[in-house]
């Protein structure tokens, strides 16, 4: 006869865990997709003042991020 083991599994402890979006909606008081179009606007008009010049979109977004979370 096979001998069976029982595992009593204990739900895992839960963190909440820090959200990327999270702490500037906090710092901001703005909602999830106002940030975002904050962010969106200000990062296109870094694009704008650069001269429509590409390849620095990353570094626009995250300027802009810090633009609108300081703001």
């Amino acid at each position: 006869m096979k001998s069976t083991t029982t595992v009593k599994r204990t739900p895992a402890k839960t963190s909440t865990p820090k959200n990327r979006l999270e702490s500037p909606l906090v710092q901001t008081g703005y909602s999830s997709e106002d940030f975002h179009l904050k962010v969106q606007e200000k990062a296109y008009a870094l694009f704008v003042a650069r001269g429509f010049v590409h390849g620095f979109d990353v570094e626009d977004w995250l300027t802009a991020e810090k633009l609108v979370r300081g703001a």
